[in-house]
Formats: structure tokens, C-alpha cells, sequence
């Protein structure tokens, strides 16, 4: 029996193998420099502190500690939060992760900029939750302060079967995938069946389903001003690849810059 992922239960046996999966699928630095232009463009000095919300193992975070921010990564994994631990000690950089619902946390103190990357934004899979994250958010951040994230966007879901196949140095690792979309709900539920193996030895197998939220850009507007903030603009992205190009409706990862009012 598979595993129901939301935003009320966190990664689990996924964590192990998400490095692994997405290394060389995402590109981190490449996301970290739309950030930095991001800053450059919205912002008149360079933000010293960053909040992370859906961090995962802190690919995001460790690449910004690099640069210079001071980093605290929220997630609700303590998996993925283990992996992200070990790898900050590992690098001998300094990033402060803490566990955490982005719905209802309370770091007591503020940041300048806010970022929610690869998706985690749609884990909300009510409107009501992403408002008390955009509330919780707000109260985190400075006046004036950004929250840059990304979702899902409405038009261009197209749900399909998928596969991933991968061999490492290790295990290799297969996995399933098959798409369902609730015009209804506007929730994409992916199931993932996992297969980590060594020559013809099963290691591992489980299954996980997620279910994210996708969003309209004009929806989301209405969604960011119930939570204080102010829609600065939207641009196209893909895992690959963020650049200020604008949104069309066969754009599926939208990247959104929101102002604290």
C-alpha cells in the first residue's frame, strides 16, 4: 500500500533517493542566479537573509549559503531535513533548518527576501492554505520584502503516464509514474511506484502519491492580496531554465515575485 503525500505528511522514503533523482534534472545554481536578478531588479540593496519554505535536503539553501545569504530552510520532512544537515556540514557552510508547516510557523524574526522553489507552494492543496502561508510569510518578512516561489499553472496540465530510470555508481533506481487531474479541485495527484535495485536484486520498493494544487496567474493575484502582498509580476520557467520570459497558457512552471505590503 502506497503512501498519501500532502502537505500534512511529509516526505519519507522518497527523501532517500530525491538527490539522486534530481541531480542534473534541476539546475540550483541556475535557479539561484534568476534569484539574484530578481534582487537586482525589485530590490535596492542586496538581501541578507533568506527564508526557504519547502526547502527539502537544501540544494537551494546551500547553493544561496554559498553566495553570501544568510539562510533558514522550513520544511515539514525530517528525512529530508537529515540529508539537508549532513550535506550543510559536509559543504562547511552554515544554514539553519527547521521543521516546520508553512501553513503555521513562528521563527520569531523577519527576513528580507522569501523564496518557495520546484513546485512546494502547490503541496497547499487548499486556497485557504496558501493564504495562511502567504500570511505567514507575511509576518516574517520586512516591508517591502519579496517572496519569489513557484507553482503549477491551471491551463497547461496534461496528465500522463511517465518513467524515470537511473543507475548510479551504488543502486539503480526506476519509478512509475501515472497523473491524475481534478478539474474540480484543481489538484494534479501523481502515484509513484519506486524500484531501487542492484544487478537483479530488489532493494527497495514503495509508492507515494502527491497531490498539488495548480494555480491560474489571475487566481493567484487574488490569493497573494489576501495575504499582504502585491503581485509583482509572473514569468515562465521550467526545472532547467528561469528567465523573465512571460507566462503563456501552455506554460507549466510559473514563477511568481510578490511584494510585503
Amino acid at each position: 500500500m502506497g503512501t498519501v503525500v500532502s502537505a500534512r505528511e511529509p516526505y519519507g522514503r522518497f527523501a532517500t533517493y530525491y538527490d539522486f533523482i534530481y541531480h542534473g534534472l534541476v539546475n540550483y545554481q541556475g535557479d539561484v542566479n534568476f534569484l539574484e536578478a530578481i534582487f537586482r531588479r525589485e530590490l535596492r540593496t542586496r538581501p541578507r537573509d533568506i527564508l526557504d519554505l519547502g526547502c527539502g535536503t537544501g540544494n537551494h539553501d546551500l547553493a544561496l549559503a554559498k553566495r553570501g545569504y544568510q539562510v533558514t530552510g522550513l520544511d515539514r520532512s525530517s528525512s529530508q531535513l537529515s540529508i539537508a544537515r549532513r550535506k550543510a556540514r559536509a559543504a562547511r557552510v552554515r544554514v539553519r533548518f527547521v521543521r516546520g508547516d508553512m501553513r503555521a510557523f513562528d521563527l520569531a524574526r523577519t527576513f528580507d527576501s522569501a523564496v518557495c522553489m520546484f513546485g512546494a507552494f502547490g503541496y497547499l492543496t487548499q486556497k485557504s492554505d496558501a493564504v495562511r502561508c502567504l500570511k505567514a510569510v507575511h509576518r516574517h518578512l520586512r516591508v517591502g520584502g519579496l517572496f519569489v516561489y513557484e507553482f503549477w499553472h491551471t491551463p497547461a496540465v496534461s496528465p500522463r503516464d511517465d518513467w524515470f530510470y537511473k543507475v548510479g555508481p551504488r543502486y539503480g533506481l526506476v519509478r512509475l509514474g501515472h497523473g491524475r487531474f481534478d478539474v474540480r479541485t484543481r489538484v494534479l495527484s501523481v502515484e509513484y511506484h519506486f524500484f531501487a535495485f542492484s544487478g537483479r536484486r530488489v532493494l527497495d520498493r514503495f509508492s507515494e502519491t502527491h497531490a498539488l494544487r495548480t494555480y491560474t496567474v489571475s487566481e493567484m493575484r487574488g490569493i497573494l492580496s489576501r495575504g499582504g502582498f502585491r503581485l509583482i509580476a509572473a514569468y515562465a520557467a521550467t526545472p532547467q531554465k528561469k528567465t523573465f520570459r512571460p507566462v503563456r497558457r501552455d506554460t507549466f512552471r510559473v514563477m511568481v515575485v510578490a511584494r510585503r505590503r
